[in-house]
């Protein structure tokens, strides 16, 4: 019975350790192939694997393919996108399946890998804006972020009095009383 507690605490602290894909499909990305590279030089790379995440612009669901646009964001130790402000450029990601816009919303994070298969130029606002196209191998919806509030300040909760507004009229100032 002791020799099961360390092997259920390894597996623990192991599978918090887990990334959102196998070990064989990720070890054929190729890590070196950054969205800044790829934006400057689509055509360069058509045909490498890469490993892409962001946060979700818009998904547009189309009779062929579903298409999403990507806020391109560097990725953690575990495949996630990181939270912030920092991006790299936009993405569009395209994929034979149907990706439901209401589950692959605004604001949802992701992580592809996938094929780069072009660039295609669109507009941003009133801007040019040249997209590397990448077709998915394998998506990763993360989980919405959970807001927790914080702690209620201490505040409605102490002096005595205004908590226990008998306690005042029947013993007095709080310092002065018995209790």
């Amino acid at each position: 019975m002791n020799s099961v507690w360390p092997a259920a605490a390894l597996a623990v602290l192991l599978s918090g350790c887990a990334t959102a894909f196998p070990d064989d499909l990720r070890r054929t990305v190729n890590r070196a192939v950054t969205v800044t590279e790829l934006r400057q030089n689509p055509t360069a790379y058509l045909g490498q694997r890469v490993m892409i995440g962001g946060e979700i612009l818009v998904t547009r669901p189309m009779p062929a393919d579903t298409e999403v646009e990507l806020l391109s964001k560097p990725l953690e130790s575990d495949d996630r996108p990181q939270r912030g402000d920092v991006s790299d450029g936009r993405v569009l990601v395209t994929t034979a399946q149907f990706l439901d816009p209401a589950v692959y919303a605004e604001g949802r994070r992701i992580t592809v890998i996938g094929t780069v298969t072009g660039e295609e130029e669109r507009k941003v606002g009133e801007l040019s804006y040249r997209y590397p196209v990448v077709s998915v191998i394998s998506i990763h919806l993360w989980p919405r972020d959970v807001v927790v509030p914080p702690y209620p300040p201490a505040w409605p909760y102490y002096p005595w009095p205004y908590y226990y507004p008998w306690r005042y009229r029947l013993y007095g100032p709080w310092p002065y009383s018995w209790w």
